[in-house]
């Protein structure tokens, strides 16, 4: 035999005999809001026996945003305003209610300069502004518009939301609707967010999906559909975009305690759309629609 051809001979070998080295599994550290069973939950899937529950007292309670030092800041319609809950000692840190005035509060954000907008629907839209001693300093009611969900800011002080089923806005801090945009077959989205290259990304809802919106208000990507199998996506929630460009997302499924043994409550897709990891623990959680890793 020829050099060259033991030379071949021994790379085929080799290459029939290498053992493929198993891929490791995806684990991620998660804050998830519990809607259905009113509790804020950390899940650690690699250190399993660091998880914690809390039992949100006046819930259920939406939405969730990481604020300064270790808290988290989350909206109680029943009670009409926000609570911020210290995640390391668990302990609740500060807390807003006016039932009369801010009742169906379902979104609660911090600004960067200590401003908390909230976002409410009771009957029609209406977002409001206080200032660091939560008195109100701004406020817009929008009798046009229904079923308000998450409101998010964008790098330019804008606030984005969902309303009307199909439609999204952009809203100035002046009260000025700049922007609206309609993704067909949405319902009710529930967060939208303005992405580093500018185009928008929205949760659907029951629409059971996830769509990029280009600066022309284009679809130019969508996520969740067709379904995959074994997947069900009844509800796409709050979501957030890793580093890598994955997407993990909170289906819910439902406002019954026992609604999340129907499928799985938290799903990642990959940048191409694919599922790669779920998350599926009805013992442990109701439906779940708010979610923050912590991987990062």
């Amino acid at each position: 035999m020829s050099v060259k051809k033991l030379f071949l001979t021994v790379i085929v070998l080799t290459s029939f005999f290498t053992p493929t080295l198993a891929q490791e599994p995806i684990r991620h550290r998660l804050l998830l809001l519990d809607e259905s069973r009113s509790q804020l939950l950390y899940v650690d899937q690699i250190e399993p026996e660091k998880n914690w529950t809390i039992k949100v007292e006046g819930g259920p309670a939406w939405g969730l945003q990481l604020i300064d030092n270790n808290r988290v800041l989350i909206a109680i319609p029943k009670l009409g305003g926000y609570r911020e809950y210290d995640i390391t000692t668990h302990e609740t840190k500060r807390e807003f209610f006016d039932q009369k005035r801010y009742g169906g509060t379902l979104s609660a954000i911090r600004l960067q300069d200590g401003q908390t907008v909230l976002g409410c629907d009771r009957n029609h839209v209406r977002i409001f502004v206080l200032n660091k001693d939560n008195k109100e300093t701004a406020s817009w009611e929008f009798p046009d518009k229904k079923t308000i969900r998450q409101v998010r800011l964008t790098p330019r002080n804008t606030l984005l939301f969902g309303a009307n089923n199909e439609w999204i806005y952009e809203l100035t801090l002046e009260g000025k609707i700049v922007r609206e945009c309609k993704i067909s077959g949405s319902k009710h989205n529930y967060q939208v967010i303005e992405l580093e290259n500018g185009n928008l990304l929205s949760a659907a809802g029951y629409g059971g999906f996830l769509a990029e919106i280009d600066k022309e208000n284009k679809e130019v990507r969508r996520i969740g559909q067709p379904a995959q199998d074994g997947v069900l996506l009844y509800f796409m929630s709050q979501f957030q975009v890793l580093k890598n460009g994955n997407i993990v997302v909170a289906t819910w499924t439902g406002h019954g305690a026992n609604d999340s043994e129907k499928g799985q409550q938290v799903v990642e897709f990959d940048k191409t759309g694919k599922v790669i990891w779920k998350w599926h623990e009805p013992k442990q959680a109701g439906s779940i629609h708010s979610v923050i890793v912590l991987d990062e």
